[in-house]
């Protein structure tokens, strides 16, 4: 419920009504309150993207099409575990949603959707740039960062909206299609997703690979997102290790964000705690060290 209530702050709920409503469609259920469920959030979902306008309005509600189709298709015809799916999903569904952009709106589709993504952030914000005119220049650089970085910030959002719709549809469908997902001090991705990391660093740090920086920014992006959500589970299986409890984790948390300071070191510790478990396997040599050895 708290993931669902944060999630609706943060993104577009068709994100996660469309896969829940498709999901549980797709597993047959044999109750009627299933069915009655999925329709009213897929009709609502679609509703929502119907009423979308302008150029962003119309990207994100194409995406969440695609990525729905995507994630349910391959949830029948190749099941895997729920980030696998969604990673998978979310690529292909971006992969072809830009196509159909470049096929529609021509070759200067990322130019229009950054102008408009920017003039909607920038309306956003003036009524507290009004109040505040100091932080014009602070809106400014949020402005431009969000208008750059509308694919990485959407991949986020459906893969977190695809996990939230899984995990409700085993909740809500007597014969759901999966397991739930797993605790999330499990979390973890495949290791190779490493050399992502290195290829946006390589292509900010080579000026002939200039062109390609829009797609190492957003590459980057999602890959420190998901790196940090590993740290915070790595910090999560040790807390518990040493007898602190989740509740005070979360306080920890929260605490950093209102101080913002303790949250500029909280964060780059938690993303080289999640790269570097790529190699040193932190959870692993915990278990490890804990098992008790035969005599």
């Amino acid at each position: 419920m708290l993931g669902s209530i944060g999630y609706a702050v943060w993104a577009p709920l068709p994100l996660a009504g469309l896969p829940f409503a498709a999901l549980v469609i797709a597993s047959r259920p044999r109750a009627r309150a299933p069915w009655s469920v999925a329709l009213i959030a897929g009709a609502l979902s679609v509703g929502a993207l119907v009423a979308a306008r302008g150029m962003v309005g119309a990207f994100v509600a194409a995406f969440v099409v695609l990525v729905t189709a995507a994630f349910t298709g391959g949830a029948l015809l190749a099941p895997a575990t729920v980030l696998r799916q969604a990673l998978r999903a979310t690529a292909l569904a971006g992969v072809a949603v830009i196509g159909l952009a470049r096929l529609v709106w021509g070759p200067t589709w990322w130019d229009g959707l950054q102008w408009q993504a920017a003039r909607e952030a920038s309306r956003a914000v003036r009524p507290l740039v009004a109040v505040l005119p100091e932080a014009a220049a602070v809106a400014d650089r949020a402005i431009a960062f969000t208008s750059a970085t509308i694919p990485g910030m959407l991949a986020l959002q459906a893969i977190a909206g695809l996990a939230l719709a899984w995990q409700w549809h085993v909740h809500v469908s007597d014969q759901p299609l999966g397991e739930g997902i797993a605790p999330f001090r499990q979390f973890r991705f495949g290791d190779q997703w490493v050399w992502g990391l290195v290829a946006a660093v390589t292509i900010w740090a080579v000026p002939k690979l200039a062109g390609l920086k829009a797609i190492a920014l957003n590459l980057a992006v999602v890959l420190g997102a998901l790196y940090l959500l590993r740290g915070a589970a790595i910090v999560t299986v040790f807390a518990a290790a040493v007898g602190v409890s989740p509740a005070a984790l979360v306080a920890g948390a929260v605490l950093a964000a209102v101080l913002a300071v303790p949250l500029l070191f909280l964060i780059p510790g938690l993303w080289t705690l999640g790269v570097t478990d790529t190699w040193l396997e932190f959870r692993r040599r915990l278990e490890e060290r804990n098992r008790p050895h035969a005599t």
